[in-house]
């Protein structure tokens, strides 16, 4: 895995071996190219981090600053150390369950990455997560969350959120919503 564009083009990332399913790089380069108008100076947040490629590459392209939040430690010692070899600053590594870490955060981020794990026919992170309320506090008026989940089956209703667009990527379905007005 590698970063596409920006200040650490070509760095290869270190995935961890707890993160089962990373973001492909065909993934990552549809994605940015949908939100290249907004990269620039945005405020990040990288949900269920894994290796931190999403966050890591949005800070190659510009973005200000990013906090990556992931619950598995040996998973944020790699995002720490991709952060490092990058040599990107602004970025901040938490140790916490997501939902944990959303209900004290305020952030007003102009982007925010879910990248759950898939459902398994008893959980689905990913419903879970859009159905959260909060929504209005912890993106900014015009920020986006970009939700990765498997293609199969129906995206999760979401509770506040729009859905401005999805797109399939063989395994992976990618939804980008914005709150409601």
């Amino acid at each position: 895995m590698r970063i596409i564009a920006g200040s650490a083009k070509g760095h290869h990332l270190k995935v961890p071996r707890e993160v089962s399913r990373p973001t492909t790089d065909r993934v990552r380069e549809s994605i940015f190219g949908i939100l290249s108008a907004v990269i620039d100076q945005a405020k990040v947040l990288d949900l269920f981090a894994g290796s931190g490629a999403l966050g890591i590459e949005a800070l190659s392209r510009g973005a200000v600053s990013c906090t990556f939040v992931e619950q598995n430690r040996g998973a944020c010692r790699v995002i720490e150390g991709n952060l490092k070899k990058t040599n990107l600053a602004n970025g901040r590594v938490i140790n916490r369950e997501v939902a944990k870490f959303l209900e004290g955060e305020r952030g007003g981020y102009d982007l925010i990455f879910a990248d759950p794990p898939y459902a398994d026919g008893l959980t689905d992170p990913a419903r879970d997560l859009v159905a959260l309320e909060g929504w209005g506090k912890w993106l900014a008026k015009d920020g986006f969350l970009i939700l990765e989940r498997e293609a199969v089956g129906e995206l999760p209703e979401p509770r506040g959120l729009s859905l401005l667009q999805k797109r399939d990527y063989g395994r992976s379905r990618i939804a980008i919503y914005q709150c409601d007005s």
